[in-house]
C-alpha cells in the first residue's frame, strides 16, 4: 500500500463524520480512521467519495479547516455570490450584513478578507481530496469497474473545483492570461499560476477520462453522486466558457440524452399563482402559495442533475443557503436580507410562463409567519429557493439542472449559425414553463437575445449569472434594475476591468512559494 501524504489527516476527519456508509464505520476507530484501513477496500473508498461530496456544503467550526462566518456553507455560498455580484438579484435592505460587501464588489477586491481566502481554500481543498482518490483507488482490491466508477467522480469532481477557481481568479476569456495553480497529485509544495489555456486542458482531459472510466453507464445510488450525464454537463459548461460553441452544445445534448430529455419540469411543477386571503369581514389575513418542491427536494425533482442531499441532521441551520434566501420565517432572509429579483427582469416574464410564480407579484406583499414570528416579504421577493418544511431546516442544494442543459445547447447552437436547431432547443425547454409559448422565429442576433434572456430567467439564483456577464465580456449595469444605489455600491463596472478577477488570497502568497505579490489579480 502506498504510504499517503499528510493531507490525509485532513480528509480522514471530514470523511469519518460525513460519511453514510454506517457498517463501515461501527468497525473503524471513534476518533479517527486510519489511511490504509480506508484504501484498502471498496467500502474505505466509497467511504473517502461520500466525504468529498459532503465537503461540497460542510460548514464546521472549530476544526481548523472549517470557516466559521454564516456565509461560509460550501459551494452554495459561492453560487449565491456569483448571482449577488450581478444585476438580477436585489437586496432588499442591509439585514444582518451577510453578504452585502460581496454584493457591493468590495469583498472580493480584500486579499486579507476571509471570504476570499474561503472561496480559494474550499474547491482548491476539493481538488486535493480528489488527487487522493485518484492517486489510490488503483491499489484497491476490488472489482475494475467499481474502482472505475469512483475514480470518474473523483477526475470529475477534480475538474469542477478548477472551473469555479478559475471562474473567479482569472481573466478566462484570455487563453494566454495567468490561470491558476495545478494540482495532479496531493502534495504540500505550491505551484505557479498556469495558464488560462492550460488550465482549460486540464479540465477537458478530466472530463475526458471520467467519461470513458464510466464507460456508458449512467446509473448511481441518488443525486448526491456525479453520473455520466452530469460529467457531459460539466463539459458543456467547460465549453460555454471556452467559447468553444461545438463542445457545449454537444455535451450539452449528450447530457440531456442520458439524463432523459423528459424529465424536465412542466407547468404542474411549478406554483400557482398568489392568492390573498381574506376573513369573511374583507380582512386580508394572509396568503396562499404552494412551496416549490421542485428547488429544494431531490427525491421529488425529475430535472435535478446533481445536488447535495441534506437531512435535519446535516442541515447547518443558520449558516446555509436557505437561512439566506427563504423569507418566511426567522432566518437572515426574513430580517431584511430578502432576495428579489429585477423588476426589469420580471417584466420580461409573460402571465401564462409559470415561472413567473417564483416571485412575490409587484402588487402583493406578506407576513410570513412561524413561531409567533412575522417576517416581511415585499413584493418581488423570491419564493423559489425554501426550505422543505417550515419548522425544519431540510433542503437539498441543487447544483445542475436539465434546464441549464437546454440553455446552453440553444445558446451554443445559436452562436454556431444554426437558427432552425437553436430556436426547437429554446422551444422544447420554454413551452414546459409557458404552455403560450410558440416557436420563435428571430433569427441571428435576435434570436441570441431571446436565448439569453429566458437563461437569464431560467437560471436565476442559481449561480451563473455573474459568470455569464464575465464569460461574454459585457459590462455590469445595474441601473434600472432595481437597485438601491447605497445597498448596491457599484452601479456598472466596465467590461475587461481588474476588478472582474477576484484577488488571490494573502494566505495563498505568504504560503505559495511559487508565486509572489507580482502575480496578483
Amino acid at each position: 500500500m502506498k504510504k499517503l501524504n499528510k493531507i490525509i489527516a485532513l480528509i480522514v476527519l471530514i470523511f469519518f463524520l460525513g460519511s453514510c456508509e454506517q457498517d463501515f464505520l461501527e468497525t473503524a476507530p471513534t476518533d479517527r480512521l486510519s489511511s490504509d484501513l480506508m484504501f484498502e477496500s471498496i467500502e474505505g473508498a466509497n467511504l473517502a467519495l461520500n466525504g468529498l461530496y459532503r465537503y461540497l456544503y460542510a460548514w464546521h467550526p472549530g476544526w481548523g479547516w472549517g470557516y466559521s462566518s454564516h456565509h461560509g456553507f460550501g459551494h452554495m455560498a459561492n453560487l449565491l455570490e456569483m448571482d449577488l455580484m450581478g444585476e438580477d438579484m436585489v437586496v432588499h435592505s442591509a439585514g444582518y450584513g451577510w453578504f452585502n460587501a460581496t454584493h457591493r464588489w468590495i469583498t472580493h477586491r480584500n486579499p486579507v478578507a476571509a471570504v476570499t481566502a474561503e472561496r480559494w481554500r474550499m474547491p482548491y481543498a476539493l481538488i486535493n481530496n480528489a488527487n487522493i482518490i485518484i492517486l489510490y483507488i488503483d491499489d484497491v482490491d476490488a472489482p475494475t469497474g467499481q474502482k472505475n466508477r469512483i475514480k470518474a467522480q473523483a477526475l470529475a469532481a477534480r475538474a469542477f473545483g478548477y472551473y469555479h477557481v478559475l471562474m473567479m481568479y482569472s481573466d478566462f476569456t484570455n487563453p494566454a492570461a495567468p490561470g491558476i495553480p495545478v494540482y495532479l497529485e496531493p502534495g504540500q509544495e505550491g505551484h505557479p499560476r498556469s495558464p488560462v489555456s492550460e488550465v482549460f486542458s486540464q479540465m477537458k482531459s478530466d472530463l475526458t477520462e471520467a467519461i470513458a472510466l464510466f464507460d456508458g453507464d449512467n446509473s448511481r445510488p441518488h443525486r448526491s453522486y456525479i453520473n455520466l450525464a452530469v460529467a457531459h454537463g460539466f463539459m458543456a459548461r467547460v465549453g460555454l466558457a471556452m467559447q468553444d460553441w461545438a463542445l457545449a452544445r454537444d455535451h450539452a445534448e449528450l447530457a440531456i440524452n442520458y439524463h432523459g430529455a423528459g424529465n424536465l419540469f412542466g407547468p404542474g411543477d411549478y406554483p400557482d399563482q398568489f392568492q390573498e386571503l381574506y376573513d369573511d369581514d374583507g380582512n386580508k389575513i394572509g396568503y396562499d402559495y404552494t412551496a416549490p418542491s421542485g428547488f429544494n427536494n431531490a427525491a421529488l425533482s425529475s430535472e435535478w442533475m446533481w445536488g447535495s442531499i441534506i437531512n435535519a441532521e446535516h442541515a447547518t441551520i443558520y449558516a446555509s443557503y436557505m437561512s439566506h434566501m427563504d423569507p418566511r420565517f426567522m432566518s437572515y432572509a426574513s430580517l431584511g436580507g430578502q432576495k428579489k429579483i429585477s423588476p426589469w427582469l420580471y417584466d420580461q416574464i409573460p402571465d401564462s410562463d409559470r415561472r413567473k410564480n417564483l416571485w412575490v407579484p409587484p402588487d402583493m406583499s406578506f407576513t410570513g409567519s412561524y413561531g409567533g414570528f412575522g417576517a416581511d416579504i415585499p413584493p418581488l421577493t423570491q419564493m423559489k429557493k425554501l426550505v422543505q418544511v417550515l419548522g425544519s431546516w431540510e433542503a437539498d442544494y441543487i447544483y445542475m439542472r436539465l434546464g441549464e442543459m437546454f440553455m446552453i445547447k440553444a445558446e451554443a447552437q445559436a452562436r454556431l449559425g444554426q437558427d432552425g436547431a437553436a430556436a426547437q432547443t429554446l422551444y422544447d425547454v420554454i413551452s414546459q414553463r409557458d404552455p403560450d409559448y410558440t416557436l420563435s422565429t428571430s433569427t441571428g442576433s435576435a434570436l441570441l437575445e431571446e436565448i439569453m434572456l429566458h437563461r437569464r430567467i431560467e437560471l436565476w439564483a442559481e449561480g451563473h449569472r455573474w459568470i455569464d456577464i464575465k464569460r461574454l465580456g459585457l459590462p455590469l449595469d445595474r441601473h434600472g434594475m432595481g437597485h438601491d444605489p447605497g445597498m448596491a455600491g457599484i452601479l456598472e463596472m466596465p467590461a475587461g476591468d481588474a476588478r472582474w478577477q477576484w484577488m488571490i488570497p494573502q494566505d495563498e502568497l505568504d504560503a505559495n512559494d511559487a508565486i509572489s505579490e507580482g502575480d496578483q489579480n
